[in-house]
């Protein structure tokens, strides 16, 4: 008899295929007759091997045009980290064998993050048992969970990201007992469209291998065991899926479009150089977010201007010919740099965070914007400002891009001085001020992330409030109908650059609302694209209406 579990979360799409229980190699004891020093001489080189794994696997999501590359950069820096070090080689130093040592270890500190109120401190717990999972596999030497078999469903109690990258292609689809909807592992299966579900409990470790497994990635849930009349609905819905792509994939060089000729443009966000052509690939027309945080995250110092002028030209000589917004530094307490730091914050949202951080550290957003303004002269970039809350925030950086500029002139180094500085829409008050920004600003583009968090007071990272946060409400568009109509009247264009542009149900009232861009996840693109193709500008401003609850 059919039995349906209930996941967390899940990666879109359905697999079907047998059960196949993917356990790691058994814990090694340490060699006996082993001395103190071989034995941290083995821990110092596994240390090497896993970070040096950790980064060939970041290399392979970065060729791959995947920004989920950083995490494994960072768990590369966790590996080695001096606390990791010098926490083992205490306990080993005290008698502890080496695995008992790196196992106590790394719970310490991951019990320490998870503790944490700060959100991303928290998701650095699981790095740290990912961490763990990974010095541990090195030290098993050649011990390797058994090959699984193609087009099987691997079962598991948990996934880490390196074990998620490194499932092979012919795999159907996955199933965990741990995770959660916002989860590395999760996410990860998404960039590589592999149909997952995360979070089912301890009862889908009790699967038989061979089971016969229906994964619905969609619903979050998995069927165990489906019938005849389950199986023909899953291939029939499989068949239409695949059909879909291959009718989306025929549209990728035709510019974004309503039913009856309206342009809508169909842009990229994009968190490194490398996405660009990631982007390209799916029929973007532009760049609508190129996030540099990547620059600033997990380095001792920060990056000068000769770098980041080589990223940026980067991302111009994959897209010569398209429009590219590039954010500037968006960081705050909640992300700490080791050359930057911030006071401790109860509430990091609400505080020093995107442009008050470079109110704070002028001379950061100067490098920033001279390499911007050099790369402006060989491509169409756009500046975007993040947490834009006044309009004295915008005038304050209008005059740091003038002062830039007039920094480059004096040196007589090539340059764009004026290119478009606009507005990121992330907090209501620019919302409700758009009327006095649009004065200043070149363009706007809706945050609607922040923008859902902070207008319907709902911690987005908080588990208990996650039903609460719905860009969807009414409330949210009418704080972006707001942002619409000052941008219409006073002539500049407006987009969006939140996840919501992604959504090809909320595409139409996008659209209707009167956005002239929408910008998403390059691999979103075909499918937004298709379905704007199937109404007309009176449908999306039906469907405008409706999302205004009018």
């Amino acid at each position: 008899m059919s039995k349906v579990l209930q996941g967390a979360g899940g990666a879109a799409g359905l697999a079907l295929g047998p059960a196949f229980h993917w356990r790691r190699a058994a814990v090694t004891v340490d060699p006996p007759g082993e001395t103190t020093e071989m034995t941290l001489a083995r821990f110092r080189k596994a240390q090497h091997q896993a970070a040096a794994r950790l980064r060939a696997l970041a290399e392979r999501q970065r060729a791959a045009g995947l920004r989920e590359a950083d995490l494994f950069d960072a768990q590369a820096l966790l590996v080695e980290d001096d606390t990791l070090t010098d926490g083992v080689t205490a306990l080993v130093l005290e008698g502890q064998s080496l695995t008992a040592a790196i196992q106590t270890v790394v719970a310490q500190m991951q019990a320490v993050l998870a503790d944490l109120d700060d959100p991303y401190l928290r998701e650095r717990a699981a790095d740290m048992a990912a961490v763990g999972v990974e010095l541990l596999r090195v030290l098993a030497g050649d011990s390797s969970p058994a090959p699984i078999p193609p087009g099987a469903i691997v079962l598991a109690d948990d996934l880490t990201p390196a074990e998620t990258v490194d499932l092979p292609n012919h795999v159907a689809g996955f199933a965990t007992a741990g995770g959660g909807p916002t989860g590395h592992t999760i996410i990860l299966a998404r960039a590589r469209g592999v149909p997952a579900v995360v979070g089912l409990g301890e009862s889908i470790l009790h699967v038989s291998d061979g089971s016969l497994l229906l994964i619905d990635g969609d619903a979050a849930t998995v069927l165990i065991d489906p019938d005849d009349a389950d199986v023909q609905v899953a291939q029939e819905r499989m068949a239409t899926l695949h059909a879909a792509r291959h009718r989306q994939a025929a549209l990728r060089d035709q510019p974004g479009r309503l039913r009856d000729g309206r342009p809508v443009a169909l842009w990229a966000n994009i968190g490194r150089p490398a996405e660009a052509r990631l982007a390209r690939e799916h029929g973007a027309e532009g760049i609508g977010l190129f996030r540099t945080e990547f620059l600033f995250l997990d380095r001792d110092a920060p990056p000068d201007e000769e770098e980041q002028y080589a990223a940026y030209r980067a991302v111009i000589a994959e897209l010569p010919d398209c429009p590219i917004v590039i954010r500037t530094l968006d960081i705050g307490g909640d992300k700490p740099l080791p050359y930057l730091p911030l006071v401790p914050e109860a509430n990091p949202f609400l505080g020093v965070r995107g442009l008050r951080v470079c109110m704070q550290r002028p001379d950061l957003l100067q490098t920033q914007l001279r390499a911007l303004l050099r790369a402006a002269a060989h491509g169409d970039i756009w500046i975007m400002l993040p947490m834009v809350a006044t309009l004295a925030d915008l005038v304050w950086a209008r005059e740091q891009l003038r002062q830039a500029a007039q920094e480059l002139a004096s040196a007589g180094i090539d340059h764009r001085p004026d290119p478009p500085l606009g507005v990121m829409i992330e907090t209501p008050a620019a919302a409700v001020m758009a009327d006095q920004l649009a004065r200043e600003a070149a363009f706007f583009s809706i945050g609607s992330n922040d923008l859902a968090q902070y207008t319907l007071a709902v911690d987005r990272g908080h588990p208990a409030l996650a039903a609460r946060y719905q860009a969807s409400d009414p409330a949210v568009w009418r704080m972006m109908d707001l942002a619409v109509r000052a941008a219409q009247q006073a002539g500049i264009p407006i987009g969006i650059c939140g996840e919501l542009g992604g959504d090809p149900a909320a595409a139409p009232a996008l659209v209707g609302l009167g956005l002239n861009e929408l910008s998403m996840s390059p691999a979103l693109i075909p499918a937004v694209k298709e379905r704007l193709a199937q109404i007309t500008w009176a449908e999306a401003q039906e469907a405008a209406a409706r999302a205004l609850g009018r």
